[in-house]
Formats: structure tokens, C-alpha cells, sequence
């Protein structure tokens, strides 16, 4: 199962704000998948580690039912019981696949990597789920680079 565990401080953003994330971000009725991704590992589901989250999920599964026109959402709910990381090479994977943005960044070791906010938001630029706002903000970033030379990007 391939997942993510999201840490969030709930004073920028709260458990339902990322709910209506999620929902709104990929296909809640599609089988064993997410798009060109097909099987067991690829399938829709939220892992919750309090039970009141658990509540939020299961709430707003329901309204997306009621959306839905018939289809059926697949995606389960589940509390957590372990988290395992991935693998480094998984880590920020749609990234390190662009040499550009590496190198816009310093090269980062696989620790620095890994830690950073910054390569966090270019791994969702590269894989083009940034939110329009954040896209933006980096393709500007990044023209501007290209118009000036070569610098190392250190914030958006």
C-alpha cells in the first residue's frame, strides 16, 4: 500500500481543510486505482489516528456519496495502526525524475532531501498537483531564474 502520512499544524490548517483536499483531488469511486495507477496498492483509502478524525472522514465520505450520482465511493477509512516509510528512491520520486529542479535547489543530499519544504513543494510542481496559487508562484520563480541565470532557488 502505497501511502502518506501527512504532519499538519492545525493552526495553519485544520483536519477538514484537508479532507475537502483530498476529496477534491481524485477520484473517491474508482476501483483499485487512481488514474493510469491500477491495483490494491493505488486504491483510495484514509488512515485516521484519533477517533474523532475517524468521525470527520466518515461524515464527509457520506456527503460525497450523496455527490456522487449513483457511483459508488470505494474510498475506505481505516484507523492506523503502523506507518512504514518508503524506500528513499520513493521519496520525493516526481523530483529527483527532473534534473532541472535538483539543480535549482543545490542538489540536496537524501537527508536534506527528504527534510525539505521546499523540495516538497517541487515534487508536487513536477508531478503537477501544486495548487494553481503555488504553481504560479514557482513557474514565476523559475522564469525569472532562466531570465537571470543560474542561482540556486532557495524559497517560493
Amino acid at each position: 500500500m502505497n501511502s502518506l502520512h501527512i504532519e499538519y499544524d492545525p493552526r495553519v490548517i485544520n483536519f477538514r481543510q484537508l479532507l475537502e483536499v483530498f476529496w477534491s483531488s481524485h477520484d473517491s469511486r474508482q476501483v483499485f486505482g487512481q488514474g493510469p495507477d491500477v491495483g490494491n496498492q493505488y486504491r483510495s483509502i484514509i488512515f485516521v489516528m484519533e477517533l474523532r478524525s475517524l468521525d470527520l472522514a466518515v461524515v464527509r465520505k457520506e456527503r460525497e456519496q450523496t455527490k456522487s450520482w449513483g457511483s459508488i465511493v470505494t474510498t475506505q477509512i481505516q484507523q492506523l495502526e503502523n506507518f512504514y516509510p518508503a524506500k528513499h528512491e520513493h521519496h520525493k520520486f516526481e523530483l529527483k525524475r527532473n534534473p532541472f529542479l535538483l539543480q535549482m535547489i543545490g542538489n540536496l543530499v537524501e537527508e536534506e532531501l527528504e527534510k525539505s519544504r521546499l523540495a516538497a513543494k517541487l515534487n508536487g510542481y513536477a508531478a503537477e498537483l501544486s495548487p494553481p496559487r503555488i504553481q504560479t508562484r514557482i513557474d514565476g520563480k523559475l522564469n525569472e531564474i532562466i531570465r537571470k541565470g543560474w542561482p540556486i532557488l532557495t524559497q517560493v
